[in-house]
């Protein structure tokens, strides 16, 4: 899924990044960053030219340091495409992306992604990362997946936890990339699983309800996936 262009570094804090597009929607643009959140510390937010916003003064230093990866993550994309406006927060703590860009962000404890796309591509973007969790995924797959998804993941040429968390990774994907045109929440019942192509690492989801006007029932969505270590990554557009 991912073309890497350049690899960077600023340790300790940031050991890892990884820049490029992405593959089957070359129009999208990503980072994927490493950092070490023992190396955080709140000066590193002016360091990096990223706004401390109100909301994080009673975070603790977990989710500080994901907070300014994923942003700065973001700030880099901007900034290599001349856009040099930060990604601030809205008052439901979703990101609010510069004029003219449209974009997503997700990280875990350890890692954080961001993607970024010309508004003008007309893309809903979704990106989602999460850290692979088997005994998890057993006790809680019926929150995410019905007794027919669980049937078809199950029949996949995956291990069947692998097949789960990218299921419900995709349907995170999904409300990240949705959210912003429907304005709304809506839970894991509203889409379902119906094909995951583990040759081509792409998976559709249909709507299981209407849920704007211009998403109605039945609508299908095309997503993609990644597995990196214990890392799994989803991506609807």
């Amino acid at each position: 899924m991912f073309t890497s262009f350049t690899h960077s570094a600023r340790p300790p804090f940031l050991s890892h990044i990884d820049m490029g597009s992405i593959a089957p929607v070359p129009d999208i643009c990503y980072c994927h960053i490493a950092f070490d959140r023992r190396a955080y510390q709140d000066t590193l937010f002016t360091r990096y030219a990223i706004p401390f916003p109100p909301n994080l003064h009673s975070a603790g230093v977990k989710r500080r340091a994901e907070y300014l990866a994923a942003r700065y993550g973001a700030k880099l994309l901007l900034q290599n495409q001349q856009c040099y406006a930060n990604v601030s927060s809205a008052a439901d703590r979703s990101p609010v992306w510069p004029a003219g860009w449209c974009g997503s962000l997700s990280h875990t404890h350890d890692h954080a992604i961001a993607i970024i796309a010309r508004r003008r591509a007309g893309l809903a973007l979704g990106i989602d990362i999460e850290v692979l969790a088997p005994e998890t995924m057993r006790e809680t797959v019926d929150i995410f997946a019905s007794p027919q998804e669980q049937a078809l993941l199950a029949g996949c040429d995956l291990p069947y936890e692998t097949a789960l968390l990218i299921a419900f990774s995709a349907k995170e994907s999904l409300y990240k990339a949705l959210y912003p045109e429907v304005g709304h929440y809506f839970d894991f019942a509203a889409a379902r699983v119906c094909h995951l192509d583990t040759f081509t690492q792409r998976i559709t989801l249909q709507l299981t309800q209407t849920l704007a006007a211009s998403r109605p029932q039945g609508s299908q969505l095309t997503g993609y996936y990644a597995l990196a270590g214990d890392n799994v990554i989803t991506l609807i557009a």
